[in-house]
């Protein structure tokens, strides 16, 4: 069906080449429209160029407005939309991921409105916010902000309510010294806003010991708020990106067959201790003579092992360097990437908790490390390093 293909072509997650055009396409627009509006305010600019950046301009304008036309008709096509109820998919659209969509198009609605043209046009600023759907980190961003919504909000809450107060305070304060920058409470929120936030331009200062000192106040109290703030969005950061950490290394673990009948409950636990680690082809991963401090297990790619008389190449699904931790002997093999690899370290302390917590997947490692110490043939799911 044309209307789902379009939609998947519309999709960020899209890999096919009608959506890669289409990216490429889009932000070239994108770029193009924001650097004409910009460069078209400096007057010897436009006087020479100014037609050429008003075409470039109302022609990202139209782009946009034909991508928001065509993502409106695709969107029935959403996993979330609700099967024979198009119009009520389209409406979900709009006010939800279309809003970004919709907000690019306020130039074109403000010059049929009737707005000046030159405000009209500045409000094509928003078109940068039309990379945030196809950037990892915006996204990020706004799980966090989401997930920390709630003690945002009354942190914002407190901000307002010591900014009125410290306002009213020091209007009460300093009216009579200086009647004209503290005239009443709401020319006195300007000195409350750079003194809370300690910005503190000094064209506003009170002049009484009173004033002074619930400036004092302020001051400590705004370096206390944004202190509150900063700790909570990197704790909430700090919990996302552990949460994406934890995604991501339970998708390497569940493609290593070592661990992939050992169930559910064992893999949460075993990823809580393994860390992924991206190798490219040609790095050395261990050297022979250091010390053996963790080991690893290919989630993807290939390593050789540097061994006599050839190497010994391990790929997908298979483990290394468990001997140095069962015996705690340095390294006996140099072991270089031969392509791209993802792997997972288990590193030596680790190694003694999962010992403890999962003996029977530990009992297979050392079982393999025993059996090659004594030089047994190398088996297809580790090798001696």
């Amino acid at each position: 069906m044309l209307a789902r293909r379009v939609y998947l072509w519309l999709t960020p997650e899209t890999h096919a080449w009608p959506a890669l055009v289409f990216r490429v396409v889009h932000h070239v627009f994108a770029v193009a429209g924001l650097v004409a509006l910009v460069t078209d305010t400096v007057g010897e600019i436009h006087a020479r160029v100014g037609t050429a950046l008003d075409l470039i301009f109302d022609l990202t304008l139209g782009f946009f407005a034909l991508e928001c036309l065509v993502r409106l008709w695709a969107a029935p096509e959403a996993p979330w939309a609700h099967p024979g109820h198009p119009w009520r998919a389209r409406w979900q659209w709009a006010s939800g991921g279309g809003v970004l969509d919709l907000l690019a198009l306020l130039p074109l609605v403000a010059m049929l409105a009737g707005v000046p043209v030159l405000v009209a046009r500045v409000l094509g600023v928003l078109w940068i916010l039309k990379f945030g759907r196809y950037s990892e980190g915006m996204a990020l961003v706004g799980r966090v902000l989401r997930s920390a919504r709630g003690p945002v909000e009354s942190l914002f809450l407190a901000f307002l309510v010591v900014l009125l107060m410290a306002a009213t305070l020091e209007y009460l304060a300093e009216n009579k010294a200086q009647p004209e920058a503290f005239s009443s409470i709401p020319a006195s929120l300007y000195w409350a806003v750079t003194t809370l936030t300690t910005t503190g331009y000094g064209d506003v200062v009170p002049l009484t010991a009173l004033g002074r000192f619930i400036a004092g106040v302020v001051m400590i109290g705004g370096i206390a708020t944004f202190a509150f703030l900063a700790g909570i969005l990197a704790n909430s950061f700090a919990e996302e990106m552990r949460r994406r950490e934890f995604l991501r290394t339970w998708d390497l673990v569940a493609r290593v067959p070592f661990f992939r009948e050992v169930g559910a409950a064992t893999i949460a636990e075993v990823t809580k201790l393994l860390r992924a680690r991206d190798v490219p082809a040609g790095t050395v991963v261990t050297r022979r003579g250091e010390p053996g401090d963790c080991m690893y297990f290919i989630a993807d790619g290939e390593v050789a092992i540097q061994i006599e008389p050839k190497p010994l190449v391990l790929s997908t699904g298979q483990f290394f360097g468990e001997i140095a931790l069962v015996t705690g002997s340095p390294r006996t093999a140099t072991v270089v990437a031969r392509k791209s690899c993802q792997l997972l370290l288990l590193d030596i302390a680790d190694f003694r908790r999962l010992a403890s917590a999962q003996p029977e997947l530990m009992r297979a490692i050392d079982e393999e490390a025993r059996r090659r110490m004594g030089h047994a043939p190398p088996p297809q799911t580790a090798a001696n390093t």
